[in-house]
């Protein structure tokens, strides 16, 4: 039995034979005035359907594969986060190679100011206020996208010039401290309102983990303040 011809089994075998349109078109004459080819309108408006279709098909392609290239680069990442043995390999990471792995200008991780590990400074770490990070989000918000912001040379420093765009994810790391994993990139589109955040979010949570395995609990933590590093 036949099987039934339905729109798209006629498309889907003219996308297969794209010549064959050449040939069912009529062959040019003079028809003369009253007379209007609508064959050859028809087959001009399926020819061009097929175009289009062909290039969204195309760009359904080089999307996906922009993704799965967008989801091996941040899986490498989230492998080195956690392969670091310790609290200067995880931050040496961050600051030295994240920026690489998820193709921004710079990377950077900035902790609440009351954090405090004993008898230690803390260095290449942006110690923050509590109320600066917090202002960076919306209620119940974990990451926000937007263009460069007034306070984001506190974030920055002097490479705020260079900066279009940035992403600013929370780390919830317990005991009403958090830090904010802080992402900026030339481009203004990079990280628009809108983007999906999937990717970066998994990322924080890895690193999320990984700072409350490494920072110390918080009946450890002294009363003591560090000072913010030097620029």
């Amino acid at each position: 039995m036949a099987a039934k011809l339905t729109r798209e089994s006629v498309l889907a075998w003219l996308e297969k034979h794209p010549d064959v349109l050449a040939e069912l078109l009529p062959a040019e004459g003079d028809k003369g005035p009253r007379v209007v080819d609508f064959h050859r309108h028809l087959i001009e408006r399926l020819r061009e359907a097929l175009s289009a279709r062909t290039a969204d098909r195309d760009a359904l392609v080089d999307t996906s594969r922009s993704n799965l290239a967008s989801q091996h680069q941040v899986h490498e990442a989230a492998l080195a986060l956690i392969r670091a043995a310790t609290f200067d390999d995880l931050v040496w990471f961050i600051n030295r190679e994240l920026h690489d792995h998820v193709h921004v200008d710079v990377a950077l991780l900035c902790l609440d100011h009351r954090c405090v590990w004993p008898e230690r400074k803390l260095e290449s770490v942006l110690l923050l206020p509590a109320m600066l990070l917090e202002a960076q989000f919306a209620p119940g918000q974990t990451v926000a996208l937007s263009p460069v912001r007034p306070d984001s040379e506190e974030f920055f420093g002097p490479a705020t010039s260079l900066i279009q765009s940035q992403a600013m994810v929370k780390l919830e790391l317990g005991d009403n401290i958090f830090g904010v994993l802080a992402l900026g990139d030339r481009d203004p589109a990079t990280f628009e309102p809108g983007h999906a955040t999937q990717l970066v979010r998994f990322l924080a949570d890895v690193l999320t983990v990984r700072l409350r395995q490494l920072l110390p609990a918080p009946d450890a933590r002294e009363t003591a303040r560090w000072s913010r590093p030097e620029s």
